[in-house]
């Protein structure tokens, strides 16, 4: 059974423009590893482990891959890459106040609904802002090289997450659906529902693999 149902999600359409649907499976053969070594599908992913108390394994485990929108930032530069079909749509430019200020203009355009029976964290934006980024918010010495050139930070938004609940025994797959803003006709809504349903029901059977 997929949460929300059909009838539902179009009436939570009225309330936000990023909706989640789900399905649940047992987990009884899966870990997180096992499972993000299926649906790695290219140079951005993650697995997240929620920790408690240092040593204490927390409830969830958080998975994503194939992102609809990367963020990247160097320096004082910014790049965006926003997917648009099979390829992406390529955005640079300058951001003298750091990174943080466009990451809170990218969360800007999503106004998220919530669904009961997920956790608080069901998708966004995920990545690392490194050492380096201490320069945006301090005046410090810059006399090493930069031996290493790799980013100040990456994000990356991915429209499905595996979300691995460890007491109960079950993985979620979550399509999060972003409407664009529009006023969608209840055919259309329908078939934006059924469209998330096929990529619910792709990552399943990525997971049934050796």
């Amino acid at each position: 059974m997929y949460y929300p149902s059909k009838k539902e999600f179009k009436k939570l359409a009225k309330k936000g423009n990023v909706i989640p649907v789900y399905r649940e499976y047992l987990a009884d053969l899966e870990t997180p590893v096992s499972a993000f070594m299926k649906i790695d599908t290219g140079r951005y992913s993650y697995l997240l482990e929620s920790v408690e108390g240092g040593e204490k394994i927390g409830q969830f485990s958080f998975l994503g891959s194939n992102p609809s929108l990367i963020f990247k930032c160097k320096n004082q530069r910014v790049e965006i890459f926003k997917r648009e079909g099979k390829s992406f749509k390529h955005e640079r430019y300058d951001c003298p106040d750091g990174p943080l200020d466009q990451i809170r203009k990218i969360i800007k355009n999503y106004k998220f609904v919530n669904v009961s029976g997920l956790p608080r964290f069901c998708g966004g934006l995920v990545g690392f802002m490194g050492y380096d980024c201490v320069r945006f918010f301090e005046r410090l010495p810059d006399k090493n090289s930069d031996d290493l050139d790799i980013s100040d930070a990456i994000f990356m938004l991915t429209d499905t997450i595996l979300i691995f609940d460890h007491v109960h025994h079950n993985i979620k797959i979550v399509s999060n659906v972003h409407l664009d803003g529009k006023d969608h006709s209840s055919k259309k809504l329908d078939k934006i529902y059924d469209d998330s349903v096929s990529r619910i029901e792709e990552l399943a059977r990525q997971l049934k693999k050796p």
